[in-house]
């Protein structure tokens, strides 16, 4: 890490209404109300121009994906593992990857090891969280994340920088669905696993955080492509469309 560098020096201590529905996990259906919602959230969320006005050929983003002790961060679940791959346009560039362990204050339940394959054995010797969330938003930088129903990323990325820093986590994230919505409806059951296997995508080890966020990439860039074909040619124009 670079010396006097400090990971959340970009995030504001002050709240923001920003957050996603609960109802988001399970929408899949542009006649859900909370999935309506979802968007109209994105909508407003603050973006700045560069980003905001550059061509989705030319878009740099990062896409996440997070393995948890449960799915409760407020009630003590906690990240163990954080995979990445960053993206130009459509195109993975595999060589930029991120992936490491994360050590939690609390024991790995059973059926979280089973899915994960991740053992508190595992854990014992990982990176604490401080650690790793400077490490990894080192390799973020400037650029947004993207995950797959993003509030589960979302609201552990929150739980983390307010236990880490007492921070407000402020980073751009976007929501595959974004994209997905524009050519797909209705989506029915949009689940990294039914749009995978929709689109003819491998994922070579699910509930691996890196394997499901290099799937989770390869979705954004085919749904990426069929924006552009559709006419949309940078994020504004995107959310114009949820206006």
């Amino acid at each position: 890490m670079r010396s006097g560098w400090n990971p959340f020096q970009r995030f504001r201590t002050s709240q923001r209404e920003d957050g996603l529905p609960d109802s988001l996990s399970t929408a899949g259906s542009n006649s859900n109300p909370g999935y309506l919602a979802f968007l109209r959230s994105l909508v407003k969320e603050r973006q700045s121009t560069s980003t905001h006005e550059l061509s989705l050929e030319e878009l740099e983003v990062v896409v996440v994906d997070l393995e948890t002790t449960g799915f409760q961060p407020y009630r003590g679940d906690e990240i163990i593992s954080i995979g990445a791959v960053a993206m130009r346009g459509s195109h993975v560039l595999e060589e930029e990857r991120f992936y490491s362990l994360v050590q939690p204050n609390r024991p790995v339940p059973e059926h979280i090891a089973l899915l994960t394959g991740i053992t508190d054995d595992d854990l014992n010797t990982a990176p604490d969280l401080p650690q790793t969330l400077g490490r990894f938003f080192q390799f973020v930088g400037q650029r947004p994340l993207v995950a797959h129903h993003s509030r589960h990323e979302r609201e552990f990325f929150r739980a983390a920088f307010r236990k880490v820093r007492q921070a407000q986590f402020d980073h751009r994230l976007l929501d595959t669905m974004l994209l997905i919505q524009l050519s797909s409806r209705p989506l029915g059951n949009a689940t990294l696993d039914t749009l995978c296997a929709i689109n003819s995508i491998e994922i070579l080890k699910r509930h691996d955080a890196f394997y499901d966020a290099l799937a989770t990439a390869k979705l954004w860039g085919i749904y990426l492509e069929k924006a552009w074909q559709l006419g949309y040619r940078t994020l504004a124009d995107v959310y114009a469309n949820h206006r």
